[in-house]
Order: structure tokens, then C-alpha cells, then sequence
């Protein structure tokens, strides 16, 4: 084989080889693409329910401030700012908002409750 032809087989298995990256590199980047897709929704999604819930928090806050107003002897502090929980799954945010929404009836039953002649 001559010189010229081993030249020529060597080009052309670099051409397929190229050719073969393009196209993999083609269809992964569309694979990529609509990945980024489905993670923007999910980050969309993500900030909605954060929205959502800081929203849900702060009026019961604000209403166990208005149940707590008459108790005098209670220092009343605005809200605190959230712990961070980095890796919750949407499960542990029903649980926690299922918790705070159950920690403000159980303080809304004890002030009513209360008994009438014991408020100062």
C-alpha cells in the first residue's frame, strides 16, 4: 500500500470519527437542552411553593399575634426568618406546613380557653 493511500484511510477513519463526535455531541446536547427544560419547571415549581408557603406562615403569624395581643405580660417578636432545610423533598414541606397550621389552632384553643377572670 502506498503512502498516499494509507494518508487517505487515515483522513477518512478521522473524518467518521468526527463525524461520529458531531453527531453524539448533537444529541446530547439536545438531551442537555431538554433537561434544562424539566430543571427550570421544577426551580419554577420550587419558588411557587416557597412563595406559597412563606405567604401561609406569615398570616398565621400575624394571627397568633392579633390572638396573643391582650397578653400583656408576653413579649410579641416578629417573625423569625426560616431555618434552611437544603434538601427538603415537597413531602416534608405538607409536614411542616401540616405542623405550623396545627401549632396555630393548638395556641388559638388555649387562648380561648383561657378563663376570662385571669386576663389582666
Amino acid at each position: 500500500m502506498s503512502a498516499a493511500c494509507r494518508y487517505k484511510d487515515i483522513i477518512g477513519g478521522m473524518s467518521e470519527a468526527a463525524a461520529a463526535l458531531r453527531r453524539a455531541d448533537t444529541e446530547r446536547a439536545a438531551a442537555l437542552a431538554e433537561r434544562l427544560v424539566e430543571l427550570d419547571e421544577a426551580m419554577r415549581r420550587a419558588a411557587e411553593r416557597s412563595a406559597l408557603t412563606a405567604l401561609g406562615v406569615g398570616l398565621q403569624w400575624e394571627a397568633a399575634l392579633e390572638s396573643l395581643w391582650g397578653e400583656h405580660w408576653m413579649t410579641l417578636r416578629p417573625l423569625p426568618a426560616p431555618s434552611p432545610t437544603p434538601h427538603a423533598t415537597p413531602r416534608d414541606l405538607d409536614y411542616l406546613d401540616t405542623v405550623v397550621a396545627q401549632r396555630y389552632e393548638a395556641l388559638r384553643e388555649a387562648v380561648r380557653r383561657r378563663p376570662l377572670l385571669g386576663r389582666r
